[in-house]
């Protein structure tokens, strides 16, 4: 073959090689737009579907004081003024213990998710950790002291407390504040004939907004055996403004009935023999609702929370592909943290 034809050919080999290399980088890189064009798009609809649940009312518009399902599903209070309102008996309706709680295809069906599963988590935003640090019996009474910490995912959380104690007929309660380091103190002197399960509930609310707000129950002994786990007795289950309670044992019965928040107290009012009004307070506060009674071989006090939080409902994606999305939500003015979390979408 002549020389010239000899470098003619490699000339072209060497162009043809450029080329395929060249298109080569170009098919990947177009390949990496469109794999990121998908997840974008991916991240964008299921963006849309969490804001429909949050900023929606669903229908119907009031489903969340009612026992039939929604048709559709959004969680919003009607409220146009806060577009971050959620309404209290809709997410107290997802809580399981609710008697009128809402099933997993119920909601699916409702936001028309088909094979896309969901998880749906509400938390306070801030924790409170008790602990019973001392108790000492002198007379007639017993002195408690609790040792209260507060914080939130920062670090500890200078706050207002307000606790309250209620014990077989037997309620008190105590203002305090946490030191910088986020953590205060109660002391409680309980009466020994008041002995049996007694119940702890601290409300902390952060000094720098009064919509940061948190409560916590602490159940223990009063020189008796340990308490049994909560809602062993009863059923208790808060929807519409409006307590509902079942029996879980056939004798048990009902003493007295407690609502507190933050700031406010009162003692729960029968609409029948199972059912209490639920005080509308005005702070800005989930409401504690507590329960005292018997039954023919011991005592109780059970609680529930109205809204019905923390709760998580749905999917718990463990080990399997996550899509998250957070919203700092209000309910009854006090703030919450909502995260929404998707599985992965069929492509």
């Amino acid at each position: 073959m002549p020389t010239v034809s000899i470098d003619t050919f490699f000339a072209c080999a060497l162009l043809v090689a450029v080329a395929l290399l060249a298109t080569a980088s170009l098919v990947g890189t177009m390949q990496t737009r469109m794999d990121g064009m998908r997840d974008l798009n991916k991240q964008n609809y299921l963006r849309t579907v969490a804001d429909q649940i949050v900023f929606s009312l669903g229908s119907p518009a009031n489903w969340g004081s009612g026992a039939t399902a929604p048709s559709s599903f959004g969680l919003h209070s009607n409220d146009t003024s806060h577009p971050y309102d959620l309404d209290v008996d809709k997410v107290t309706r997802l809580n399981s213990q609710s008697s009128l709680a809402l099933s997993y295809p119920e909601v699916i069906r409702a936001a028309r998710l088909n094979n896309l599963a969901l998880g749906i988590k509400l938390l306070q935003m801030l924790s409170i950790a008790v602990t019973l640090s001392a108790n000492t019996t002198t007379g007639a009474a017993t002195m408690y002291t609790f040792m209260i910490q507060v914080s939130q995912a920062q670090g500890p959380v200078s706050a207002g407390l307000h606790c309250y104690m209620v014990a077989t007929d037997f309620m008190a309660d105590v203002y305090n504040t946490t030191s910088s380091s986020g953590i205060g103190y109660a002391t409680f002197q309980i009466p020994n004939t008041s002995n049996g399960p007694a119940l702890l509930i601290v409300f902390a609310r952060a000094t720098f907004d009064d919509r940061i707000i948190a409560y916590e129950a602490y159940s223990f002994a009063h020189l008796s055996e340990t308490p049994a786990p909560n809602r062993t007795f009863l059923g208790l289950s808060p929807l519409n403004h409006t307590l509902n309670v079942s029996q879980n044992v056939p004798d048990a019965t009902v003493n007295d009935g407690y609502a507190f928040s933050y700031a406010y107290q009162a003692n729960l009012a029968a609409i029948s023999n199972s059912t209490y009004a639920i005080p509308t307070f005005l702070d800005k506060s989930p409401t504690v609702l507590v329960i005292s009674g018997q039954t023919s071989t011991a005592t109780f006090v059970e609680w529930t929370a109205y809204p019905d939080v923390p709760l998580q409902f749905g999917t718990d994606f463990e080990n399997s592909e996550e899509n998250v999305f957070v919203y700092i939500v209000t309910i009854n003015g006090a703030f919450y943290r909502l995260t929404l979390t998707f599985g992965d979408v069929a492509q």
